[in-house]
């Protein structure tokens, strides 16, 4: 009663935002700014290319970061949300719109802000940016506007390289139009995984807790990335095979958390009842 008190505290009161607001900040947060600052430290350049760029191209990149890690950080606030008020029905509303609301976030700054700024970016440098990216930025509407120009316009030959958008394999195209949208559920999925390995290893000890739930909460969004990049019609346009369905590509790997998500499921129901 004590957690779910706390949880529906704050904003209709004078205590500031609800206790499970500041526990999900206080859990993604610190995680998501380390992520976005160390992550260009991981390329071979230096400085990174986003340092050295116009102030629109790094603010692409943290956009970009911030749409990419989100998802995998919703484990984190799962985890925060059980800690708070414990699993219960009040958490189950919390964590739906916590999990829209990250992934909504995630989905705009990848897939709207990012494309914006960086065709803002290159219009700056390039007068002829209409002729090099006829279809706008490279926002959901722009994928849509190139695919049916390609469907409406079928090449001699099929090509991947910036300068070729009009000869972009249809399969490619749908497959970056669904690919964000499978991780943005991919991240509410996510959520309820880490609340759920939250009340599984409730009993477990401090050490042995943290890095059950770490280890976990890693190796998922790994293995996610993994399979979807593995499934991806580029790979197989690189290799000369066929391509496969490029929206099977995109959404095929949510089985993964899915199967995870309803075992655990299962695992926390039958230690309950």
């Amino acid at each position: 009663m004590k957690g779910t008190r706390r949880m529906s505290d704050g904003w209709f009161g004078l205590s500031g935002p609800p206790g499970w607001f500041r526990a999900v900040v206080r859990g993604v947060l610190p995680w998501l700014l380390l992520l976005v600052f160390l992550r260009p430290l991981a390329t071979p350049e230096w400085p990174p290319y986003e340092w050295t760029g116009s102030f629109l191209r790094w603010l692409s990149g943290v956009a970009g970061d911030v749409g990419l890690f989100l998802p995998c950080l919703g484990f984190a606030a799962g985890t925060a949300l059980t800690r708070v008020g414990g699993l219960s029905r009040r958490l189950v509303g919390i964590a739906v719109v916590v999990g829209i609301s990250s992934a909504a976030l995630g989905y705009g700054c990848s897939e709207v802000l990012k494309p914006v700024l960086v065709h803002r970016s290159l219009a700056a440098q390039l007068p002829a940016i209409e002729e090099a990216h006829p279809f706008g930025p490279r926002t959901p509407a722009g994928l849509v506007r190139n695919l049916t120009f390609v469907r409406q316009n079928p090449p001699t030959e099929f090509g991947l390289g910036t300068s070729q958008l009009r000869s972009r394999p249809p399969e490619v195209l749908r497959w970056e139009l669904h690919r964000p949208i499978a991780l943005a559920v991919f991240g509410i999925i996510n959520l309820f995984l880490g609340a759920l390995v939250a009340e599984a290893t409730v009993r477990m000890g401090r050490p042995g807790q943290w890095n059950t739930r770490l280890a976990i909460g890693v190796v998922g969004a790994i293995t996610f990335f993994a399979l979807q990049e593995m499934g991806s019609p580029i790979q197989s346009f690189l290799r000369g095979d066929p391509m496969g369905s490029g929206v099977l590509a995109a959404w095929g790997p949510l089985a993964l958390p899915l199967a995870e998500a309803l075992l655990l499921g299962y695992l926390v129901w039958k230690r309950r009842s």
